[in-house]
């Protein structure tokens, strides 16, 4: 065992930044509150549907006691569905799109369960298909709404110390940047209080610890480390001096151990199993993602045709040169194809000498700068779907001069092509489009291709599909 070092600079403050903490609701709690006037509202809402149907249409109230039992049913089963999909915690709520979007899913789903349990009862004449009509109407809107008051209310109700928020204190390395992490820990109910830095051999000043314990009940309330390093001889010590408080304590490993974590896993009798590499995609894996590569770049070109014609004669007439821009890319196990993509700049380079495009890049011609901007620029890419060459969904390829320069100094570059490359793909939608200036920023967008290929399904692809629909209607409105 070490002794940490005791000559190093003294990297903590000497007093815990003391914030003024709400005596209101834990935020935390915000999940049981949600849940609970959800469940409040169902009820209501099947007793004002089918009881104000009632009394609309033939101007009778009808008895509550069935009314307010399949109201009971309703609520249950969606707040069941919407607790098992983890859509109640304070980060989950407040997320406008995918609230909207389980609610649209989860509310249909339930009436259907609702209506199988009517038939097996036999008690379908007792519920009309007008209440129940009505009751889905005020169902969706009231959901919807509340989702929209949890979006505006509970940012500036944390920000305004509205709730009780958890006092963290983290240990990092000194170069760590807390603002990010900072802002992501009070999305879920934690303040920053304290933060230990550790020297660059992962040493603590000496007697960090032990001003914890002495000061842990007045100002900490949880305890995060983000570990960096793979020797994790530093953190096992650090967690035994931990233990000697009553303090939660939670590691967050990043660089490679996050890597590693972060990837599927499998028990192997007691001791856990991380697939950092998956098998290629199997006979149905590959049939089922080539069947709607198919049907996709299909229905886009018959029904994109009108705009591809208009595109096709604006560039025509805006510069000389052809209308398509064709260069020599790598696919799938390393074989070339020519992609396709319509002319948006004054150049046609190829081959071993091509520079990238830049911002305010002044070969862009007038009618290229809007649709690169929209990404219309990609769309003849759907022929080279249709033609198998590439994929809906995949790794972005690149020129071959880019190509081989980055596959001699990236490792990992080369297992990009295990699948064919895709006109949008995982790192696109996490903010690695486009230029890639420097070694670090290919690094950054290769990490997301080989996430994505490690964690490929047909749902993954669809969610990248509608992300990168999204984004592009952003970048036009931007534009």
């Amino acid at each position: 065992m070490f002794t940490p070092i005791e000559t190093q600079t003294e990297r903590y403050n000497n007093s815990f930044e003391q914030m003024p903490q709400s005596r209101g609701l834990e935020y935390r709690s915000i999940a049981y509150v949600a849940a609970g006037l959800d469940l409040i509202f169902l009820v209501g809402a099947s007793g004002l549907g089918f009881a104000g149907y009632e009394y609309i249409a033939f101007g009778s109230v009808p008895d509550p006691s069935p009314v307010i039992g399949i109201g009971l049913v309703l609520s249950t089963t969606f707040v069941l569905a919407m607790h098992s999909a983890h859509a109640y915690s304070p980060e989950s709520i407040q997320l406008l799109r995918p609230q909207i979007r389980l609610i649209c899913i989860l509310v249909p789903s339930t009436f259907a369960f609702l209506l199988t349990v009517i038939f097996f009862l036999k008690i379908g004449q007792a519920y009309s298909r007008g209440g129940t009509l009505m009751t889905a109407m005020i169902v969706f809107v009231g959901l919807i709404s509340t989702r929209v008051f949890w979006h505006l209310y509970l940012p500036s109700a944390a920000a305004a110390g509205s709730f009780r928020m958890r006092r963290v204190l983290l240990i990092c390395r000194e170069d760590f940047p807390t603002d990010h992490w900072q802002h992501e820990a009070a999305a879920s109910g934690m303040v920053l209080t304290q933060t230990l830095r550790l020297s660059e051999e992962g040493f603590l000043a000496a007697n960090a610890l032990e001003r914890l314990k002495q000061s842990e009940s007045d100002y900490i309330d949880e305890v995060f480390i983000i570990w960096q390093d793979p020797n994790v001889a530093n953190l096992e010590f650090y967690l035994g001096e931990l233990r000697r408080s009553a303090l939660p304590v939670n590691v967050i490993f990043d660089g490679v151990i996050g890597r590693l974590t972060s990837a599927p896993s499998g028990k192997i009798g007691s001791m856990t199993a991380f697939q950092t590499q998956r098998p290629p995609l199997s006979l149905y894996e590959r049939g089922t993602k080539r069947a709607f590569d198919i049907v996709f770049s299909l229905t886009a070109i018959l029904s994109l045709f009108p705009l591809l014609l208009v595109v096709a004669i604006a560039i025509k007439l805006d510069s000389p040169g052809p209308v398509l821009f064709k260069q020599i890319r790598k696919g799938h196990g390393g074989r070339c194809f020519r992609i396709l993509k319509f002319r948006s700049m004054t150049v046609m380079e190829d081959g071993g000498d091509v520079r990238q495009a830049t911002r305010n890049d002044p070969r862009v011609t007038r009618i290229g700068a809007v649709i690169r901007a929209a990404s219309i620029d990609e769309l003849p890419q759907f022929w080279n779907v249709l033609r198998g060459e590439m994929s809906i969904v995949g790794p972005r390829p690149h020129a071959l001069a880019h190509d081989d320069l980055y596959d001699s100094q990236i490792t990992k570059y080369a297992y990009r092509r295990h699948v064919k490359p895709g006109l949008t793909g995982w790192a696109q939608i996490n903010n690695c489009r486009g230029e890639t200036p420097n070694i670090e920023k290919m690094e950054e967008r290769i990490f997301h291709d080989l996430w994505y290929i490690n964690n490929w399904s047909f749902w993954l692809d669809m969610k990248i599909i509608i992300r990168t629909a999204v984004q592009i209607c952003d970048f036009g409105k931007a534009y």
